[in-house]
């Protein structure tokens, strides 16, 4: 099967790009547009059975045409849209940010034990804080180097399961975030829709359909969320995990060099089995082009 190489990700895939099938797919690109049209669910049971069932009746014919699909594709690329204006305001993709000297989010020590490793797997020294002071950019280029390598070494979702975790759960953010606008004006007419019905009901019987308001509350409670939950700094938390968890499976991780002259390698390939990617034609926050 053809591997994908991630859209400004420094990433592969083993899987086609929008596999339901693929964990990534079904919780970073799948759920965020659900929650989308959560709040358009919530006024259709609203309305009653018979909204029900003609929902149930459509969803399975759409579904068959593609429908998850488009979710999917919708997703990813509003959440691509915005991942490099949250990197510029982050001042770097944060696993190359991480290995900057300047940087003061990461223990110096363990910056430099990084550093060693990095000099170790690419066979080129990592600049010292003058050398980086004094080309900035030729010292990024160089960082980067080192992360498309360690994601290209870590594919293993098996081996490297939490760095996988921490990708996913840097998906889900970021496309979160990338459908924020769509998401917020939804739910606002959704909740002013829930409104209006449960006022009519109460000027009709004089009573609080219990049913009614609580499909008021929850578009109420998603509308809320979206405002104030899903923030840039919500999706950099994530990230930042990524990257820290990306650098750190560096140390686990054996030089191209030692495994020629004969040194094992930590990550073997299963027997009769083929090797798994970690990740999907996304975001990839932490390295090459992703983070």
């Amino acid at each position: 099967m053809q591997l994908q190489y991630a859209a400004r990700a420094g990433d592969f895939v083993a899987k086609s790009d929008f596999d339901i099938s693929s964990e990534y797919a079904r919780n970073a690109r799948l759920k965020p547009a659900f929650l989308v049209g959560l709040p358009v669910a919530a006024v259709a049971a609203s309305w009653g059975l018979s909204a029900s069932v003609l929902l149930g009746l459509v969803s399975g014919p759409l579904a068959a045409a593609g429908l998850t699909y488009l979710f999917a594709h919708l997703s990813r690329d509003s959440g691509q849209k915005k991942q490099e204006k949250l990197f510029l305001s982050w001042g770097g993709k944060p696993s190359i940010r991480k290995l900057r000297h300047r940087d003061t989010t990461l223990n110096p020590h363990t910056r430099a034990r990084y550093h060693q490793k990095a000099a170790e797997l690419l066979g080129k020294a990592m600049p010292t804080p003058a050398e980086e002071a004094a080309d900035p950019a030729g010292a990024d280029f160089l960082y980067e180097a080192y992360c498309n390598l360690l994601l290209e070494r870590t594919r293993d979702t098996k081996i490297h399961r939490l760095l996988f975790e921490e990708l996913i759960s840097y998906g889900f953010r970021r496309n979160l975030y990338g459908m924020k606008s769509i998401a917020v004006l939804l739910a606002s007419l959704c909740t002013a829709v829930e409104s209006v019905s449960l006022y009519s009901a109460f000027r009709s019987t004089h009573q609080v359909e219990t049913g009614k308001a609580i499909f008021l509350a929850l578009s109420l409670f998603l509308l809320l969320c979206w405002l104030f939950a899903i923030t840039p700094s919500w999706v950099k938390r994530a990230a930042d995990s990524y990257a820290e968890r990306l650098l750190a499976a560096s140390e686990n991780l054996g030089s191209v060099s030692g495994r020629a002259a004969g040194t094992k390698d930590p990550n073997p390939k299963p027997k009769g089995s083929r090797r798994r990617s970690n990740t999907t034609n996304d975001p990839a926050p932490a390295g090459g082009s992703g983070s």
